[in-house]
């Protein structure tokens, strides 16, 4: 039977703690880096990550500025509504904050639901940057987007989508391809 571990490391005053739980992790304390296996689960406010295996790597020992790796069946949610499939995704958390996120798979799945109107937005892209403090999401590697139902489409070379604002744009690549858009 396989056990499991918990840990919780405080950021910044006035901001979530950053809980772990994991059926194995390593630790050092030396280096300010850990490896957790096995179910491998973080959470910091309303961000959630779920993936076979995690590394982390701080500056320091309370884990406020760090980078984290996840990889292998890596679910995120966040946005208190947004959640994404993918292989491997890259988090950095400055100052107890999570400041940027890179996903990548073959390809990355994400859904919200908008809260204008409560519909689901789907789509899927090979690399997926989110920018927290602007809270846009950058679609690159044959991104697709559908929403209100599907009855609305996109496709370009790159979709930015603001999760806040819900502001789309595509554009198409500066080789000559063009974005496509079927409302």
């Amino acid at each position: 039977a396989t056990g499991s571990v918990d840990c919780t490391f405080n950021g910044a005053p006035g901001t979530a703690p950053i809980t772990c739980s994991a059926h194995n992790f390593a630790m050092n304390y030396r280096t300010h880096s850990m490896h957790l296996t096995g179910d491998v689960k973080i959470v910091r406010g309303d961000l959630s990550v779920v993936a076979d295996t995690a590394d982390a790597t701080a500056s320091g020992q309370d884990f406020k500025d760090s980078h984290w790796v996840f990889t292998g069946n890596v679910h995120v949610r966040t946005e208190s509504q947004g959640n994404l499939h993918a292989d491997h995704t890259t988090l950095e958390i400055i100052n107890g904050a999570l400041s940027s996120a890179r996903i990548t798979g073959m390809p990355v799945q994400f859904e919200q639901t908008r809260s204008k109107n409560g519909s689901l937005a789907k789509g899927h892209a090979n690399t997926v940057d989110y920018d927290v403090v602007g809270g846009t999401v950058k679609l690159t590697g044959e991104p697709w987007l559908s929403y209100s139902g599907g009855q609305n489409l996109m496709s370009a070379a790159s979709i930015i989508y603001n999760v806040r604002t819900q502001d789309l744009e595509g554009q198409g690549e500066s080789s000559g391809s063009r974005a496509h858009m079927t409302i």
